[in-house]
């Protein structure tokens, strides 16, 4: 009877070790890989092929963007377009930038961590007439990526709207 009652409990605490490393394993790769749910969450590594730059919607109707991306050529280009209000002259262009442009945007989102943020929910401030910005990448297999100034963003991570914005106003003056 007691070699039963030893046995049982051996088995238990097999059983019980094993779930609790069970447990551990799924938290590691839950952080770690591609979840197939709400956000999307992308793996910090994750190569973008593109990445725009939005405002616009305040109440003068103005409208700008930065966009750098891979063209069909494997060439990378930025186009770049600004109406400042309604009615005003605009001005848009495309020009070839190198690989660079790509390469520093990666490191930004990078240090923010910004590809794990996953599907964040919209912030209760709210300024009506204040135009929004959206920062909006492309990832390899196609899929799409945007954030957005009226969303809650994690900790510092609204830094990074400033940090994409002035890599991109750089490649628009012509440096590489």
């Amino acid at each position: 009877m007691k070699k039963t009652i030893i046995i049982a409990i051996a088995v238990f605490t097999a059983v019980a070790v094993l779930v609790t490393a069970g447990a551990f394993m799924f938290k590691w790769f839950k952080h770690r890989h591609i979840l197939d749910g709400p956000g999307m969450e992308r793996p910090l590594c994750y190569t973008i092929t593109s990445c725009r730059y939005y405002t616009g919607g305040g109440m003068d109707g103005g409208s700008s963007y930065i966009e750098v991306y891979i063209g069909e050529d494997n060439n990378v280009y930025l186009s770049y377009y600004d109406c400042p209000y309604i009615g005003a002259e605009e001005e848009s262009y495309t020009i070839e930038v190198g690989t660079g442009a790509l390469n520093e945007i990666q490191k930004a989102f990078y240090s923010r961590k910004f590809l794990s943020w996953g599907k964040l929910p919209k912030s209760d401030l709210e300024l009506l007439d204040a135009p929004q910005t959206t920062l909006s990448v492309t990832y390899g297999d196609g899929e799409m990526y945007s954030v957005s100034s009226s969303d809650e963003i994690p900790g510092e991570g609204y830094k990074i709207f400033g940090e994409i914005y002035s890599i991109l106003n750089l490649y628009t003056q012509g440096d590489d």
